[in-house]
């Protein structure tokens, strides 16, 4: 797995998409995730889906690392363990700010079209 090639500009443009469509399956997720893929890309929720890899495979971390160095590590390297919450945080935190920012918007252009937004904002502004 990984992630879209422009994640990073996608980011600083503020327009990520959905953590779903930041992850793309690369050849032999499968093996791991395959209730989790349908036509090559995730199939719910990818928040649950790391969620039940993390319990699935590394519930006993310090176990698997002993029984089988080379699946634990696979398991980690493929599935972006480190970061998988930051990802899926970077993600929402972003379309929620999409979605918002666009109702605020609405908002002033329906009550004060003419006003400005910084105008607009200062009604805010608790002095």
């Amino acid at each position: 797995m990984k992630l879209i090639e422009n994640f990073i500009e996608k980011f600083h443009n503020n327009c990520l998409p959905s953590p779903e469509k930041c992850l793309i399956i690369e050849e032999g997720d499968d093996l791991y995730i395959k209730k989790w893929i349908k036509n090559g890309k995730i199939n719910g929720k990818a928040k649950d889906m790391f969620k039940w890899i993390e319990k699935r495979y590394l519930n006993n971390k310090s176990q698997l690392k002993e029984i089988d160095p080379y699946k634990f590590k696979e398991i980690n390297d493929r599935f972006l363990i480190k970061y998988w919450r930051i990802i899926i945080l970077l993600c929402d935190y972003q379309m929620k700010y999409r979605y918002y920012s666009k109702a605020i918007y609405a908002i002033k252009d329906k009550s004060y079209p003419d006003m400005n937004s910084n105008d607009f904002f200062e009604l805010f502004d608790k002095k």
